[in-house]
């Protein structure tokens, strides 16, 4: 019997590995992706978590790093968090991943970010019964596959884009990570680590930005500006700029707000009060989610 199990055992890796070198291809996927648990998703950090004590998951160090980081105090989240970590506390990993990817409290180092956020990722449980938990479990493979899709020069980790697309895939389709939608729909359009497809980067960008992804109604104002894929509009294109800058951060997205202050500045009386009118519009039909 243990032979047997070995021979399919042997069987499934060879599937797997053949599949990975198989190129990437979602022109199937044309069904907006299950929707409910990640209807919004803030900055990471104010992803809110249960106000109850679970031992050993929200520790009194925990508490105390994210109280610190709130407050902008970076150096202490820092310390409170490294000791949370030491502890086996994989929320505290995904913070500490958050301050080195954005530099806050150390100097920012994508290879740190990226072994806290490998962390988290491998306690990935799909059957975790706390959503709060989960949602951080989901977004810690949503970063890890951010930096296999670009790489990581300082650590001689190469881009590995259809590794990542593979990743965003299943989390799109499985959880609606908006992040994750947003990728496949830029992926997609510009062809990178899958077949070029861009109608069906389009729907994942609509699907992105349904779930309120700054990134994805920036990358759409975009397109709206430049004709590419769409036809140059400039009305649309400061409609998706002012949605982008409702759900974004200024400390972590300052280009959409210095694009949305140059695109009004530029903009005619005309086309603003145009794109002010259908933005309003817009984000009336498709309010923030409460959760």
């Amino acid at each position: 019997m243990p032979i047997i199990i070995r021979f399919f055992q042997v069987i499934v890796l060879c599937l797997g590995f053949l599949t990975m070198l198989a190129p990437v291809s979602f022109a199937q996927s044309t069904d907006e992706p299950q929707a409910g648990f990640f209807s919004f998703l803030p900055r990471a950090p104010e992803l809110k978590l249960p106000s109850i004590d679970i031992t050993p998951f929200w520790t009194d160090d925990l508490k105390s790093g994210k109280r610190a980081y709130s407050k902008g105090d970076y150096g202490k989240a820092l310390r409170y968090f490294q000791k949370s970590s030491d502890d086996g506390n994989m929320v505290a990993d995904w913070y500490l991943g958050h301050l080195y990817r954005l530099g806050r409290g150390v100097p920012a180092d994508p290879a740190v970010a990226f072994s806290y956020y490998q962390r988290v990722a491998d306690n990935f449980d799909p059957e975790e019964p706390d959503n709060n938990r989960l949602r951080v479990m989901v977004d810690g493979q949503l970063r890890v596959a951010n930096y296999q899709r670009s790489g990581i020069p300082q650590a001689h980790m190469a881009p590995n884009p259809q590794l990542a697309a593979r990743t965003y895939l299943r989390l799109a389709t499985t959880y609606a990570h908006p992040g994750a939608l947003f990728a496949l729909g830029a992926m997609s359009i510009e062809g990178e680590g899958m077949t070029k497809n861009p109608q069906q980067g389009l729907k994942w960008l609509n699907a992105a930005i349904r779930k309120r992804s700054p990134e994805a109604a920036a990358y759409l104002a975009n397109l709206y500006q430049s004709g590419v894929i769409v036809k140059h509009d400039d009305t649309r294109a400061l409609m998706w700029t002012i949605i982008a800058a409702e759900s974004a951060h200024q400390d972590e997205n300052p280009d959409i707000f210095a694009e949305l202050a140059e695109r009004r500045f530029g903009a005619t009386e005309e086309v603003r009060l145009e794109a002010e009118a259908r933005a309003r519009v817009w984000s009336e039909a498709n309010p923030f989610p409460t959760e």
